[in-house]
């Protein structure tokens, strides 16, 4: 299969790996000290901008699946509008170029369950209408928009390609590991109780999804979560107990800092549980034991 991945960060390369051999792939960075990184994967490396049309549509020449697992650049967390940068201009490109590539038979984009918004603790799955509480993602919520115009037929016999939105949970894996960010809150005080149900997916197991929903052309809403959901008092606690550090104290009276980092910003997290059953329906079981199990495991 002749695949594009747009966007070969954290994700995307992982993803790059697991397909290595297996299929005929092209990588894409915005950053051109990369390319020789992505190239030594034996794969097919471009530099693309997202508001270049014209790398776009050489890019998907080829392609009969294009994965758009993107992200701003760098590791700094970035505002809205450097959000809309990249995720709405990739995604408009794209379908400027659409009628262009009759090859394409599916687009599939790696959204997050951030779009959702607070469930009182409850459980939610892909049928909850999405109400995003920061403007990060809202942008994804109008990125997954735009990208269903994919759907209209494309005219001259060419059929509409699938489009597969995929909601991640928070991430963890190689290089993002959980432990050590919620071990540097030993000892401190936080303020309510740490009573907020948090979504996970370990790197691999989203590696696994998008390649079952690529294999399967699956085209509709997937939330892809371990189905595992966990406080953040647990998380903590877990973390602090594995390592012999002092506890975290709970009920402090001073508010967290506002941040998109679940260790630091508890109060300011939407409270909700995520299920997986479609994914499951897919084929999809995640393999990692859930991430209490491996905080448990140091």
């Amino acid at each position: 299969m002749r695949i594009t991945i747009i966007g070969c960060g954290w994700l995307g390369l992982a993803l790059a790996r697991h397909w290595r051999g297996r299929h005929a792939l092209v990588l894409t960075t915005t950053t051109p000290e990369r390319l020789p990184e992505l190239e030594a994967l034996g794969a097919e490396a471009a530099l693309v901008q997202g508001n270049d049309r014209s790398a776009m549509a050489r890019a998907l020449a080829q392609a009969e699946v294009v994965v758009l697992t993107l992200a701003p650049r760098g590791d700094r967390q970035v505002d809205a509008d450097a959000y809309a940068s990249t995720y709405l201009s990739t995604c408009r490109s794209l379908l400027e170029v659409l009628p262009e590539l009759p090859q394409l038979r599916q687009i599939v984009y790696t959204s997050s369950c951030g779009v959702y918004g607070d469930a009182a603790g409850g459980w939610i799955d892909e049928t909850t209408p999405p109400q995003p509480r920061d403007g990060h993602a809202t942008v994804l919520l109008q990125a997954e928009a735009l990208l269903q115009r994919a759907t209209a037929p494309r005219g001259a016999g060419m059929p509409a390609p699938a489009v597969a939105v995929l909601r991640l949970g928070a991430l963890h894996g190689p290089g993002r590991e959980l432990g050590p960010r919620l071990a540097r809150l030993a000892g401190s005080q936080r303020p309510g109780d740490g009573i907020l149900w948090s979504n996970w997916i370990h790197q691999q197991d989203a590696v696994a999804a998008i390649d079952a929903v690529v294999e399967q052309g699956f085209s509709g809403l997937l939330n892809v979560v371990d189905g595992r959901p966990a406080t953040l008092r647990q998380l903590v606690e877990r973390a602090c107990a594995v390592r012999a550090l002092a506890p975290v104290t709970w009920g402090a009276d001073d508010p967290l800092p506002q941040s998109p980092s679940p260790p630091s910003a508890g109060a300011s997290l939407p409270n909700r549980r995520i299920g997986n059953q479609r994914l499951l329906a897919l084929g999809v079981t995640p393999m990692r034991a859930g991430v209490l199990e491996q905080l448990a495991e140091g």
